[in-house]
């Protein structure tokens, strides 16, 4: 595949920063797709960023002016302690059509997915995690999607045969997907009804307040996720103006930073984006700002990224062993010497098999077990693989 047939090459005014030495900013470490310098060599990078351009003609103009700004921000900001290769790919281009748009962008992340380059992508809708996840079901792989979001936008229209990424995942093409996780819903922006349907799928959701009072709990979903989609309406709007459909209440700034950074940590997570970037409500660019520390924290993470599977290599690892009254099977945690992660053995009842999956948990979840309560993880991940 010749990445050159789906972006757009930019053109941006780099600037050097007032208070960065200008050999130390990311702008001098990156290959960036300009009219000349084509794309070439994508398979020695790390991290391939891109843009997504909006598809209404009328909001056009804008949202290139948006992955502009969120450029010139990006380049400007503080390079990488770690040696880290960063691709900026350009725009993807337009399609004549949503079906060719898709299929599209699905086909390019497929092609760095092949080349172990992790796609970081910048849109303005979240219709975009539907093509992402596609690409895995290309790969025939089960992947783990996580969705930073204030709504569950699970959304069929059939008057005007609307139908969000979400519901397309989850309602009419879920034989990929092993676990959907939201991360900060708002319950007043969510029914019971869809809650409902998501445990009754064996998924998870996690309310603001909870993830904001443990955040720590975040890390393992992370761990385990290959899909992390980033709305940027789960900011509270007075941080992140730039948004459609804002609300005052949403992560601050600084802690949305923070979930990119533990989402860069996974070793696991073969892609990334942030959505719903609106620039006509963005106030001094403010929103541009955020997502180019979003994206800044996110390659961060990922450079300090540790690869650890206890299976592989028992002698980092502690096994700890506890067995329940009135419960048939066993709870095998491992922990790790080295970073003090956890994880939970998860066994097939086929005695043919004779194998099981490991979940990634927290501490509390072992502390939680040996006073007697069987994890949330172990129950959902038992049931699945059943």
């Amino acid at each position: 595949m010749d990445l050159n047939d789906y972006f757009d090459p930019i053109n941006i005014n780099l600037e050097t920063s007032s208070y960065i030495d200008a050999n130390e900013q990311i702008l001098n470490f990156i290959s960036v797709h300009t009219f000349e310098h084509k794309i070439e060599k994508v398979e020695s990078a790390n991290v391939a960023i891109f843009g997504i351009v909006s598809e209404n003609e009328n909001q056009k103009k804008y949202s290139e002016q948006g992955l502009v700004k969120i450029r010139e921000y990006f380049y400007s900001l503080s390079g990488f302690n770690k040696q880290i290769n960063i691709y900026d790919l350009g725009n993807f281009k337009q399609c004549k059509t949503i079906k060719d748009h898709n299929a599209g962008l699905r086909d390019v992340i497929l092609e760095l997915l092949m080349l172990n380059v992790m796609p970081v992508i910048i849109g303005d809708v979240d219709n975009i995690l539907y093509p992402n996840y596609t690409a895995y079901q290309t790969l025939d792989k089960k992947a783990n999607l996580v969705n930073i979001d204030s709504k569950l936008r699970i959304i069929e229209n059939r008057e005007t045969e609307y139908k969000s990424a979400l519901w397309k995942i989850l309602v009419e093409n879920s034989d990929s997907l092993f676990f959907f996780t939201n991360i900060g819903y708002q319950k007043h922006f969510v029914g019971p009804k869809v809650l409902k349907y998501l445990d009754d799928k064996l998924h998870f959701a996690y309310r603001l307040g909870y993830i904001r009072s443990n955040i720590k709990e975040v890390e393992p979903i992370f761990r385990d996720a290959d899909v992390i989609g980033l709305n940027i309406e789960a900011v509270r709007q007075s941080d992140a103006f730039g948004q459609q459909n804002g609300s005052p209440n949403g992560y601050y700034g600084e802690e949305i930073c923070q979930l990119s950074r533990y989402a860069g940590m996974s070793t696991k997570l073969s892609s990334f984006g942030v959505y719903n970037y609106c620039v006509e409500n963005d106030k001094n660019f403010q929103t541009a700002h955020l997502i180019a520390q979003i994206v800044w924290y996110f390659i961060d993470g990922y450079t300090h990224k540790v690869e650890e599977y206890p299976l592989e290599n028992t002698k980092n690892y502690k096994k700890h062993i506890v067995k329940l009254d009135d419960f048939e099977n066993e709870l095998v945690f491992y922990s790790s010497r080295r970073t003090n992660r956890w994880w939970l053995e998860v066994p097939y009842v086929n005695p043919v098999l004779n194998k099981q999956i490991l979940v990634s948990c927290t501490e509390e979840d072992y502390i939680d077990a040996t006073n007697g309560d069987v994890p949330e993880r172990w129950i959902k991940s038992f049931q699945k693989i059943n």
